[in-house]
């Protein structure tokens, strides 16, 4: 009987020390769940931020890519308009010979004019 006594309150020392180290297993268990949940809200949210991130890098791309098409078009426009300018200014020029000449014209012409009222 003694034996079987001794037997039993070994029993039940091992089944204290087995119960503590289930419940330190289940702590540690528990400690790695709640690492684990956090890393996955961390991870969620880091895939959240890329997504927009990405969303905001094609418009900002997008928004380049128009604007590089409409600045294309302004320096064909100020080309043409630059181009536009000169032929005016050659113009311009060329009236303004033609303006001193017509008035050189006239000049001789009416010098012209004098000598001849004079010389009646």
């Amino acid at each position: 009987l003694d034996e079987t006594a001794n037997a039993l309150d070994q029993a039940q020392v091992l089944n204290a020390a087995m119960e503590r180290k289930a419940k330190q297993f289940d702590k540690v268990i528990g400690e790695w769940k709640q690492k684990v949940d956090s890393l996955t809200y961390d991870l969620d949210c880091s895939q959240k931020e890329t997504r927009n991130a990405s969303s905001d890098l094609f418009k900002v791309k997008s928004a380049y890519e128009e604007s590089m098409l409409q600045l294309d078009e302004v320096r064909r426009e100020n080309k043409t308009l630059s181009n536009e300018i000169k032929d005016i200014m050659d113009q311009i020029s060329e009236g303004g010979r033609s303006i001193h000449e017509i008035d050189k014209i006239r000049k001789r012409l009416e010098a012209e004019k004098l000598e001849l009222q004079a010389a009646l």
